[in-house]
């Protein structure tokens, strides 16, 4: 399957998704490229995380195309799909309580099918770099962490895997703000190092700073997409579609 660009490693084409008789998403159209990151905003209940879920394969589509590297992947399965580089970040965390930080980074260390660039202890080594709290909490429990160290696991946990293509849905929620500064500032670091993201939060400003684009939906539909500088410069953009 053609992704569409040459430079496309994300393609999501007409992409229609739902819940029983429900309709989520009609007809969604978005793409990342190779190193960029991209913003996906909307009010809450708008359709971004079963977009997300759709794109991981933990939920069906029932209609259109999903293309990672230019192949399709809409009828795979979610292990599959992470196999090809595609890692991801849950709402919720979604840490086990009863392993510990290094158990949890060593379990999930298995890189994807094109083979590992580095050895596991490579990997986990420059998460503990990323995040030096996790290091020093290496033995604790999941259940024993805070809730941002326990985002700074979540993240680490799929960047052992070493992805092509890192989803966070809701990277900061919930979070005090020092933490939300420590986590904003490590998706700024992967972003130098040439990570391609695609990224859920509320705090617009704080994506404007990260993000190359943007594109927010509405009631399952692209409302708008642009660049940061075009969001930053248009108030009503913010006022209209995120209430903000």
């Amino acid at each position: 399957m053609n992704a569409g660009s040459p430079a496309a490693l994300l393609e999501v084409r007409a992409l229609h998704a739902g819940y029983g008789a429900s309709e989520v998403l009609h007809g969604i159209d978005l793409h990342v490229g190779r190193g960029e990151v991209v913003a996906l905003l909307g009010r809450n209940g708008m359709g971004k995380t079963t977009l997300v879920r759709a794109i991981t394969g933990l939920h069906r589509a029932r209609g259109g195309s999903i293309a990672f590297r230019g192949e399709a992947i809409e009828s795979e399965a979610p292990h599959r799909i992470a196999r090809r580089g595609v890692g991801l970040v849950p709402e919720g965390r979604q840490v086990f309580p009863n392993l510990t930080v290094h158990e949890h980074l060593s379990a999930f260390e298995r890189a994807s099918d094109e083979g590992p660039t580095s050895s596991p202890a490579e990997r986990i080594g420059r998460v503990y770099e990323l995040f030096p709290r996790l290091r020093e909490r290496r033995t604790h429990l999941g259940n024993q962490l805070s809730g941002g160290e326990q985002q700074m696991l979540a993240i680490g946990r799929a960047l052992v895997t070493e992805p092509r293509l890192l989803i966070l849905d809701e990277a900061t929620e919930g979070l005090a703000p020092l933490v939300r500064h420590e986590i904003w500032q490590s998706l700024a670091a992967l972003r130098a190092r040439g990570q391609a993201i695609l990224v859920i939060d509320k705090y617009v400003q704080r994506l404007i700073r990260l993000a190359d684009r943007h594109v927010i939906l509405e009631k399952g539909r692209v409302a708008w997409t642009g660049t940061s500088t075009e969001l930053d410069a248009d108030a009503s953009i913010w006022q209209r579609y995120l209430g903000v």
